[in-house]
Parts: structure tokens; sequence; C-alpha cells
């Protein structure tokens, strides 16, 4: 009997130190992934910024609303990664300080995810407006009117989100005031999507039976391009955002009973990696985004060559 007990514990003791391994190793390559991904989330965010603002042909309301979104993937740069990476390193070393920056690494997601959510519906919105109601556009989506979408954005994910994470962040509360945004957004896309898709099709039949005039089709093009653009966007956001749902659902339903080091770790890593994934797709589907982002990216490495694009 005495034998049986040795070699459970001993069974139980070998697999303990085999997930605390695991959870090393992936708590480290989280950390190295940001570290990389920390520097390219700001610059080229702050590169996307600067080509829409000093390029008058790149200031369209879709690519201002971009650029808005892009203000949200620097911020994820300067706050989330780097407390993020001060957290579990300071996590592995035993540190009692990594709980202050683990609960600011905590704040700045929420708020960040918060605010990319609801800019995302922005530009999702903006799209649908666009192709579905072109003659209300000029009136509805205005200057003033994407400022005031903008600061809404702000104000609502901070004055809810940082409460909330504060007061307690693992709650029924908490998961049930994530999931009404993600919801939410979750909702107005695909059924925005579903709307341009049949309008966008229309589109496209009433060009090959040639009842457009030739102005008209540029448009048309234009827009079903600028909407391409935002199809990939929100794809990258959802597959960045997609390990964590399936996390919080697993904690929600109780398959997982505690919070596991290394899954948090994944998540929040997925979660941040999308700021640098939105900069390059802008750059790959937008030319004068990608030639300005490379001329200054190329001065900045050659500052005595001259390049002419």
């Amino acid at each position: 009997m005495a034998s049986l007990t040795v070699s459970n514990f001993t069974n139980v003791t070998m697999e303990g130190e085999a997930e605390d391994v695991f959870s090393v190793v992936i708590i480290s390559l989280a950390i190295i992934i940001n570290v990389i991904a920390c520097p390219f989330t700001i610059g080229l965010n702050v590169l996307v910024i600067m080509a829409i603002k000093r390029r008058p042909t790149l200031q369209s309301n879709s690519n201002i609303m971009l650029a808005c979104l892009a203000v949200t993937d620097v911020l994820t740069g300067l706050t989330s990664q780097p407390a993020f990476i001060l957290w579990k390193t300071l996590f592995l070393l035993g540190s009692d300080i990594a709980d202050v920056f683990s609960k600011m690494t905590a704040i700045s997601n929420v708020v960040l995810s918060y605010s990319s959510a609801l800019h995302l519906m922005m530009v999702v919105g903006e799209k649908l407006i666009a192709i579905k109601y072109p003659f209300w556009y000029p009136y509805i989506v205005t200057t003033r009117n994407i400022k005031m979408g903008v600061f809404f954005c702000w104000a609502y994910s901070t004055s809810f989100g940082i409460p909330l994470r504060l007061i307690n962040g693992r709650s029924a509360l908490f998961y049930i005031s994530v999931s009404h945004i993600l919801f939410a957004c979750v909702a107005f896309v695909s059924c925005s999507y579903l709307i341009l898709y049949f309008e966008t099709r229309r589109h496209q039949k009433m060009i090959k039976a040639q009842q457009l005039p030739q102005e008209q089709v540029e448009k048309v093009l234009k827009e079903n391009k600028a909407l391409k653009t935002t199809v990939l966007v929100v794809g990258s956001i959802g597959l960045c955002l997609l390990p964590a749902l399936v996390y919080l659902v697993l904690l929600a339903a109780r398959f997982v009973q505690t919070r596991i080091d290394s899954m948090t770790a994944i998540t929040r890593t997925f979660l941040m990696i999308n700021a640098v994934l939105n900069p390059l797709i802008y750059c790959w589907r937008q030319e004068e985004i990608r030639k300005f982002v490379f001329r200054i990216s190329f001065r900045a490495v050659h500052p005595n060559r001259v390049i002419s694009l």
C-alpha cells in the first residue's frame, strides 16, 4: 500500500513539474514575441497615421477612420505590450511587483479592446452607408460626426472599462460586460457585411449590364476596394480574438476551473499582435501608404541615400 502511495505521489509530482516547464516555455515565448512586435506596432502604425495626415489624396473618410483605429494600435504598443512584458518577466522571476503590471495590462487590454471594437463598428458603418445609402452619405458621414463618434468610443471605453476592471476582473459582471461589446460588434459587422454582399453583387450586375455611367462605375469600384480592405482588417481582428473568445467560453462554462497562466499569455499575445497586422494590411491594400511607409523607413535606415518612388 505504501508503494502505491509513493508511486502516485511521484506521478503527480512529475506531471506538475511538466506542466510548470510547459507554462514557463509558453510564457517565455509570449514575452519574446511581444518584445519583437512592440517596436513594429508603434512604428508602422505611426507611419500609417503620418501618411494619411500628410497626403491629401489619402484623407478620405474611410482612411481617416482607419487612422483613428491605428491610434488604438499605437497605444497597444505603448501601454499593453510593455506592461505585459514586464508583468510576465517579473512573474517568472517570482517578484511581488508582477501583480501591479498584471492589473495595468488588464486595464489597458479592456479599454483598448472596447475602443477597437467600437472603432471597427464605425469603419464598417461608414462602408455600409457609402455603398447602401450613397445619397445620404454626405449628410451622415461628416467631419463633425466622425469626431463625435471617436470621442464616444474613447469616453465609453475608459468610463466603462476601467472601473469594471478595477472592481473585479473575474466576476460574472465582467464577463457579461465584455460579452455585450463583443456580441454587439459581431452582430453589427455580420449584418452589415451580409447587406453589403448583396449590394455589391447588385452593383456588379448593373456594371456588366452597362446600366451605370462611367463615373459611377469608378466610384463603385473604389468603394469595393475599400470594402475589401475593411474585410481583411475585420478578419484579422476576428482571428486574433478567437483564442480569447474560446478561453472565455471555457471559463464561463466551467470546463476550465481556474485561470491558466500559459493560456492567459497566449490569448493576450494574440490580441496585441493584431495591432501590428493592421498597418501591414493598409500597406498591402493601398499603394500610396505603402510608398510613404517604405520611403520613410528607408530614410531612417539609410539617411544619406536618396530614393525616388
